[in-house]
């Protein structure tokens, strides 16, 4: 389930330029409305792979046409902004989700400035034909990271041109899968993505590859607590070749980690639909 969500500020309003985990905090408060059980587990649990856990739900950067920055402050200028909210589909849940939207009025922000919101409309978006092949534009920024040993304190952000980046992102999807399923497909252990399409390493169903400039973002979480933690992703347009189950889950789960958080929301136009 996709939704695109249309803001009306109710004025004029000034956000941290880091809101995603503000952002993040108020889609749990409103699943928290309409089901406080669904919300804590989804919050608490969430889907489990082994130690990993995954929330399966995303979101994309809030769509500001008109706005100013100072310093580390957006001015919105616009009288609508718009917010895609994806969920790996749960057709079960699909009116209870949208109806929970409808009508919303909320502030987020921080200690320093705060913008307020109220909900305009809530339209759910038509899926796509997904194929092995497909184009994608990040709406937020993808985040992979890798520990190079168990001892190593803190991940190492990886650029999307970096070697064994394909192979993290397919992996990370592998596993969402298999935490939502209970079954394959099998993480890819020997295999190396190093941004092509062509096959690799005997597994020619996958393939990832960069087509333009990736741009960094590196985004504060709890910004000025004791639990403030920094995270980097990166805006980029990419090629994706999987099984289309995969890049179905990628498409509503999110791409890469922290999905929850706002990262990996991604658009795929349909006139580079490449079937295979």
């Amino acid at each position: 389930m996709r939704f695109q969500i249309t803001l009306e500020p109710t004025r004029q309003g000034v956000l941290p330029l880091n809101y995603q985990y503000e952002l993040s905090s108020w889609i749990y408060k409103t699943l928290n409305h309409g089901n406080s059980e669904f919300a804590k587990w989804l919050h608490r649990e969430g889907y489990i792979n082994d130690y990993k856990r995954f929330k399966l739900f995303t979101f994309s950067n809030l769509k500001v046409p008109e706005f100013s920055i100072d310093g580390d402050r957006m001015h919105i200028e616009s009288d609508v902004v718009k917010l895609i909210v994806s969920f790996y589909p749960i057709d079960s849940l699909e009116y209870f989700i949208s109806g929970l939207f409808h009508h919303q009025e909320f502030s987020i922000g921080d200690k320093k400035s705060k913008a307020s919101f109220k909900v305009r409309t809530v339209e759910k978006l038509s899926e796509p034909e997904f194929c092995a092949v497909m184009e994608f534009r990040s709406l937020s920024p993808v985040l992979i990271s890798h520990k190079k040993s168990p001892e190593q304190k803190h991940a190492d952000y990886k650029h999307p041109t970096s070697n064994h980046y394909g192979k993290l992102l397919m992996n990370n999807l592998a596993m969402k899968y298999q935490a939502f399923y209970g079954r394959g497909p099998e993480v890819i252990e020997d295999a190396q993505l190093d941004n092509k399409e062509e096959p690799v390493n005997g597994h020619p169903e996958y393939g990832f590859e960069v087509l333009s400039k990736a741009k960094s973002r590196l985004i504060t979480i709890k910004s000025g607590t004791g639990q403030e933690s920094k995270l980097r992703g990166y805006l980029y347009r990419f090629r994706l070749k999987a099984p289309s189950e995969l890049i179905r889950l990628g498409y509503y789960a999110g791409f890469g980690e922290k999905n929850s958080l706002g990262f990996g929301c991604a658009e795929t136009d349909k006139n580079n639909y490449i079937t295979s």
